[in-house]
This record gives C-alpha cells, sequence and structure tokens, in this order.
C-alpha cells in the first residue's frame, strides 16, 4: 500500500469512518472526479471490505445538483442497480460506497465505443447478449421514483447555451491575453452554435414523441456500467434527473460497441415496452443520438473552460492548462459524431 497516498488520503478516510485500512489504490480516473480503491472496516459493515472512495472535483459540481445525485443514488441502489453508498460529507464533497467486483476480471468498459446517429453497419458482438442486459437496466432504471429536479432536454439546452455564452463573452474579453487554449474553445463553440438550426429540429422530434419524463441517469456509458454477478450495475449519478425517455437509451447506444443487429433489437425491445413515448418515438432516435453528443460538445467546454480560468483569469497553471486541453480534444471528436455535421 502506498503510504503517500493514505497519508494523502488520511482526512477523507476518518471522516468516512474507514479504519484497519489495509489497502489503497487510485481506480481508473474519470475525466473529473478521482476515484480509490480501499479495504477497511466501517460500520457499516463491521468487518473489513471493499469501498470506493470518490473526491468530487469542482469543476463538476459546477454543473450537477449533488443533492439530487445522492437521492438518485439511493433510489437506483435500493432496487439493486447501484451499490450502496455508505457515507456522504457535510459539503457532498466526497462519498464512499460499496466496491462491486465485476464478473470474471472482466470489464463492461470493454464495450466503449463512440456511435454517430449513423452508423456503419456492423456484424461482430464484441459482448454477446450485451443488449439484453442493457434492456433489463433500462427497463429497471425507467421504473424508479421520478427524481424531483426536472430537465427537460430543452431546458438542458438552454442551460448550456447560456452558460457558454457567458464563458464565451469572458474569453473574448481576455483576448489580449488569450491563449491557444481560449482560441481552440472559441472555434469549437463557434462550430457548435453553427448546428442551432440542427439543434432546434433535435429538440422538436424529442417534444413530438414524448408523453411524459421518468427517471433518466443521462450518463450509461459503459465507464458508468458495471456488470455484477449477470446484472448490471450502474454508478455516477451526477445528471440523473427527471427527463425524456430517450436519454437513457441514447446514452447507451451512442457510447456502446453493439452489433447492428444488438442496436436495433434493443432499441425496438425498449419501445415495444415504453408507456411514456408515443409512436413518433423510433423516427426520433436519430435526433437523440445526434443530442447526446451535441450535450457531451456543452459538458467539455464547460469542463474545459473550469479548467483555463481561475478567479476570472486565464490559469497559467501547467497541470490545468493539459487538463483543459484534454477536455478540448474530446470536444473536437464529439463535434464529429454529430450527425448533421457529416
Amino acid at each position: 500500500m502506498s503510504e503517500s497516498l493514505k497519508q494523502e488520503l488520511a482526512h477523507y478516510l476518518t471522516a468516512a469512518g474507514l479504519s484497519q485500512v489495509s489497502v489503497i489504490a487510485s481506480l481508473t480516473q474519470g475525466l473529473s472526479n478521482r476515484n480509490y480503491y480501499v479495504r477497511g472496516v466501517h460500520a457499516s459493515k463491521g468487518s473489513e471490505s471493499e469501498w470506493v472512495l470518490r473526491l468530487n472535483s469542482w469543476a463538476s459540481t459546477q454543473i450537477c445538483d449533488r443533492r439530487s445525485e445522492v437521492a438518485a443514488w439511493r433510489d437506483a441502489s435500493e432496487a439493486g442497480f447501484a451499490p450502496n453508498i455508505v457515507y456522504i460529507s457535510p459539503e457532498k464533497d466526497f462519498y464512499l460506497s460499496q466496491f462491486l467486483a465485476q464478473n470474471d476480471n472482466r470489464s463492461w468498459n470493454e464495450l466503449n465505443s463512440a456511435n454517430s446517429s449513423h452508423p456503419i453497419s456492423n456484424t461482430e458482438q464484441s459482448w454477446p447478449k450485451a443488449e439484453q442486459l442493457l434492456l433489463q437496466l433500462l427497463n429497471g432504471l425507467k421504473e424508479l421514483p421520478i427524481p424531483k429536479n426536472v430537465i427537460t432536454v430543452e431546458q438542458q439546452w438552454q442551460i448550456y447555451y447560456s452558460r457558454l455564452s457567458q464563458m464565451q463573452q469572458q474569453l473574448l474579453f481576455q483576448r489580449s491575453s488569450s491563449s491557444s487554449s481560449s482560441a481552440a474553445w472559441l472555434h469549437q463553440f463557434e462550430l457548435l452554435l453553427a448546428q442551432d438550426n440542427a439543434i432546434s429540429e433535435m429538440l422538436s422530434l424529442h417534444e413530438r414523441c414524448l408523453i411524459k419524463n421518468q427517471f433518466s441517469h443521462r450518463d450509461l456509458n459503459p465507464f458508468n456500467i458495471l456488470l455484477v454477478q449477470d446484472r448490471l450495475n450502474c454508478i455516477d449519478f451526477e445528471y440523473a434527473c427527471s427527463s425524456h425517455p430517450l436519454c437513457d437509451l441514447a446514452s447507451v447506444i451512442s457510447s456502446h460497441s453493439l452489433s447492428s443487429k444488438q442496436r436495433q433489437w434493443l432499441i425496438e425491445s425498449y419501445l415495444s415496452n415504453q408507456a411514456n413515448l408515443n409512436h413518433h418515438a423510433q423516427d426520433a432516435i436519430p435526433a437523440a443520438v445526434d443530442l447526446y453528443w451535441v450535450f457531451a460538445v456543452c459538458w467539455a467546454l464547460q469542463m474545459a473552460f473550469d479548467s483555463m480560468t481561475l478567479d476570472g483569469k486565464l490559469n497559467a497553471d501547467t497541470d490545468k492548462i493539459k487538463q483543459a486541453e484534454s477536455y478540448l480534444v474530446c470536444a473536437s471528436q464529439y463535434q464529429t459524431l454529430i450527425g448533421s455535421c457529416s
């Protein structure tokens, strides 16, 4: 065990009620929060067990509601679709939750991919029956209690647009001291704005097929899904809310490497048992995928901006600049996946 890591995290471990810690290791880093595997004793178990300590990033906290996140996480956990959360810091800046080991040392994130709304025909099945497991997860999540925080896809776009516009103005105001990163940020935002008419059509198609909102995780990429005992669990409920029923389906088919047959089966099976959508839903699937990538661009630009700036000025920290550049690379890649760009 790394003693330096144990010392660095000592405050969090003590506050979370962990004792007799024998193992600490960094888990695969996400694009925002920091996660650590910990083996130790917690009062909720009474004996040595495995845990995940998650330190929430400041940047992601700016764009999510931590109270809603915790509420959604607990609802999913009670239904058997998420690990138990056993400690939440008073400021909600770090959590302790149950560690779930995946089956046969094979991670669901092997299915990670990036698909546009007009995918190339694919006959290869990277994970046979993955579509059946995903359908079980999607159907389970849609039956969870509807979160109190309601964010429609139209509202989400307006939230992103408003915040990004403010960021744009700040970067333009600082043009005299602008960096290559800020120039790249402005370019990516201009590309996104050029899709305004297409985005309006996407939103219209969503509205046309909607009957009512439901529980929506909104970030069901393979890194947020765990295969545990032949059942999928999900983590990271930062963006969970009451929203459009196509949001989670779009997340899955946009981010998973599925064959064309698996993808089509999943779409048809999900829609056949979906009381919250009408008969126009099938026609809205391409728009749902495109909007998933539009929102991904917005997220990446927000994260890049928060890394680039400090107290209203451009950040001079080398590590933060590199982090901002990585988010901008993501934004550029996501732009290419929006169907109307091709």
